[in-house]
């Protein structure tokens, strides 16, 4: 039997393909959510969630917070791990998944810089299986897991002439838990 360190020593990370790690963050203000128009390809134009890849060296948290201020100058209160978004195809750049973070705004105005040509609060509202966002509606086909949360998996972007990625399915994704949280406390 070998020992760990020459395990290590031995051991080929080649062997296996590694994604890339992004993140991204739903950052909320009343029934606002701040988005970005994107700078660049891919879907240059088109919204998105503030974020980005994590650096070498940085965790998530200090990639989100550092991603948030170059693409809207905002810092945020109450950030938290949300989920993932890992579909293999969710970037047609790569295979990378997304570290979802989900935050309240802290004051001040956005202003869009780095990769993102403008950063916006957008007044946001998912009824039944319709994300409306301004004057523009996206199309799902929601499906919730045995928790009553959005089933990434299942979940179907039917019609998004808007979004870049999955963002669409995040936002949505969020908006559900955050119903269900609040019709949670109603009931204690």
């Amino acid at each position: 039997m070998i020992s760990e360190e020459e395990f290590l020593r031995n051991y080929d990370p080649s062997k296996y393909k590694h994604p890339s790690v992004a993140v991204d963050c739903v950052v909320r203000r009343g029934d606002e959510i701040l988005l970005v128009r994107r700078g660049g390809h891919p879907f240059m134009g088109k919204l998105a969630l503030p974020g980005g890849f994590i650096e070498d060296g940085e965790s998530a948290e200090q990639a989100i917070r550092r991603e948030l201020m170059e693409e809207t100058s905002l810092r945020v209160k109450n950030l938290r791990q949300f989920g993932f978004a890992s579909a293999p195809k969710r970037d047609p750049r790569d295979w990378n998944i997304s570290l979802v973070f989900t935050a309240q705004w802290a004051g001040g105005e956005p202003k869009g810089g780095d990769d993102a040509a403008d950063a916006h609060f957008i007044k946001v509202k998912l009824l039944e299986n319709k994300l409306y966002v301004d004057k523009n509606v996206v199309e799902l086909d929601i499906a919730l897991n045995e928790c009553g949360e959005l089933d990434h998996d299942l979940t179907k972007i039917v019609k998004d002439e808007i979004f870049a990625f999955d963002h669409a399915k995040i936002i949505a994704a969020a908006l559900i838990f955050e119903q269900k949280c609040r019709n949670h406390n109603e009931n204690i």
